[in-house]
């Protein structure tokens, strides 16, 4: 397995967010970040995420930061999509 060309990296105002979260939630936050970060093309424009990542009910907003190659969760909350 290759190591990521992208950190993942957790803004301060998203660890409390974070916290509240179930422990197998806050699993599939984690991995599908990594698997963001494992699949970003270096050198991509420095456009924002182009979706959310949706996780069961909850969803995600990341931004991908080439300059510094990281993915950064900014956000992680309560989707508002009804059903």
């Amino acid at each position: 397995m290759t190591t990521p060309a992208y950190t993942v990296e957790i803004d301060p105002s998203a660890w409390s967010q974070l916290a509240l979260l179930r422990v197998e939630i806050y699993r599939q936050v984690r991995e599908a970040l990594k698997s963001v970060a494992s699949e970003v093309v270096p050198g991509e424009s420095d456009r924002p995420a182009l979706f959310p990542l949706v996780i069961g009910d909850m969803v995600a907003h990341y931004d991908v930061d080439h300059q510094r190659r990281r993915v950064l969760l900014r956000e992680v909350g309560p989707s508002t999509q009804e059903s």
